[in-house]
């Protein structure tokens, strides 16, 4: 008895053990945080929210990708070796969820054959789309926005495909989100969903326990689903000594965050304060209806000035600030640093 019972114990944990094995993070091929140096050409885009026909809108006027039709669902990278990061928040509210996903997944891989990169960033949605909210709000809400997460669910099924079975740690969405990196830090500026957490915290703090959140596989807790760190955070722009230990303690310049529409001001604008600060959440998605779409541009002159603009498909681009690449940016040979 002791034999089998010893021989089921060891059978199991060996089952366990390739299960867990089979999930595991590479942190070599999908680190935590990304670092790169001497970039060209920057483009950011905030919050998406399922909104596809914006999307589409912003990244023609930004000059990276162009639809393949106008019903397509599809783009053609049009961005050579420069850099295009999304802030997180693909999901939930528009139609296009799962549709949005897809875009971006082509996209990177069409950039990479080019020498050009796209960085997708987690968000809250992200977070909630893994953890169960996203479905339990579609049931649950009694409001109109109860249709923002349906949607959602709807984007998957229209599809033919399994919403629970796609979101989950083996399926094509979840394990891409499970993947993603918590931020950004390029030519000494950081990108981020949030944006600063309220105790400030070096990047390597940030990212050693975004690791073990990630190891842990509970997307209800941790860093996940605190609201005083970088995935949630709000308000945290008004604290300029906060601002500015952040800044200290991060060894960056600036940060470049979505997530809340008009943090800074106008609604539907990208908004600076301070030449430290971009907010790039337009509300693009038509739940809101602020915005038909914008982005963010940082173009390096043979100077070595980072200039940014703010670039929109229904209105003039606007000229925001212009700053000398900061020492931590050299060499002006683009490097890549894992983390």
């Amino acid at each position: 008895m002791k034999k089998v019972t010893l021989g089921v114990l060891v059978v199991f944990l060996m089952v366990l053990s390739f299960s867990t094995a089979a999930v595991a993070r590479d942190w070599e091929k999908f680190p935590a945080w990304v670092e790169i140096t001497g970039a060209r050409r920057v483009y950011a885009v905030g919050d998406v929210h399922g909104a596809f026909d914006e999307l589409a809108a912003t990244l023609e006027a930004l000059k990276v990708a162009t639809r393949t039709a106008p019903d397509s669902f599809r783009f053609r990278w049009t961005g050579q070796d420069a850099i295009l990061v999304f802030t997180g928040d693909l999901n939930d509210r528009g139609l296009h969820t799962k549709q949005s996903y897809d875009a971006v997944f082509d996209l990177q891989k069409q950039a990479e054959k080019v020498g050009g990169r796209v960085i997708a960033l987690i968000g809250n949605h992200e977070v909630m789309l893994l953890n169960g909210q996203v479905e339990e709000w579609a049931k649950t809400l009694t409001s109109h926005k109860k249709q923002h997460y349906q949607n959602t669910l709807d984007s998957f099924t229209k599809d033919g495909v399994d919403f629970h079975e796609a979101i989950s740690e083996k399926g094509v969405y979840g394990s891409w989100i499970r993947n993603l990196p918590l931020f950004a830090v390029i030519n000494g500026y950081m990108f981020v969903h949030g944006g600063l957490p309220n105790t400030p915290v070096t990047k390597s703090t940030l990212a050693a326990d975004f690791k073990d959140d990630i190891t842990r596989g509970d997307f209800k807790v941790g860093i996940f689903m605190n609201h005083d760190s970088v995935i949630w955070n709000r308000d945290w722009w008004k604290d300029d000594v906060l601002v500015a230990r952040n800044l200290k303690v991060l060894g960056v310049m600036g940060v470049v965050f979505g997530h809340t529409i008009g943090a800074l001001g106008e609604k539907g604008r990208i908004v600076v304060k301070d030449n430290r600060l971009i907010s790039i959440d337009v509300g693009m998605t038509p739940a809101y209806g602020n915005s038909k779409g914008g982005g963010l541009l940082i173009s390096t002159t043979a100077s070595d000035h980072m200039v940014f603009r703010a670039i929109y498909p229904d209105r003039p681009e606007e000229l925001l600030f212009s700053v000398n690449m900061p020492a931590s940016a050299y060499p002006t040979q683009r490097r890549y640093q894992m983390r």
